[in-house]
């Protein structure tokens, strides 16, 4: 039971970090192929439902793992890191008027902290 939790897990942060880094890489270059961002708004709304699934199910089964293994100090460092990752993902899709500099910062501090999740929860496997 518990392998299937540590799998669902590393799922869910994989996916939620590779839709980030596949949108990053594509959102740039929609601009130009469609000016009438119809395309890239609905890639766009694919994109969050995708990567809030994925965030949640890395959240659920990382609360889920603290809840079921004896020690679970290492686990509350990581499932803590991806709450306040959760906190700058909401703050870069449903805080409005940010410059373009901030919401750049927020998505190289987005990608940061995803990173460092995925480490510490391949580390503490």
């Amino acid at each position: 039971m518990t392998n299937a939790i540590f799998f669902l897990h590393i799922l869910g942060l994989s996916i939620w970090l590779g839709s980030m880094v596949t949108w990053a890489m594509f959102a740039p270059k929609l601009g130009n192929i469609d000016p009438t961002k119809n395309t890239t708004n609905t890639l766009r709304i694919v994109f969050t439902k995708l990567s809030w699934i994925s965030y949640s199910l890395a959240l659920v089964s990382g609360i889920f793992i603290i809840i079921s293994i004896e020690d679970s100090s290492n686990w509350i460092l990581e499932v803590g890191l991806l709450g306040f990752a959760g906190l700058i993902i909401f703050l870069h899709s449903y805080v409005p008027n940010l410059s373009a500099a901030i919401k750049g910062m927020i998505n190289g501090s987005m990608l940061l902290v995803g990173l460092i999740v995925l480490y510490l929860a391949v580390s503490y496997i």
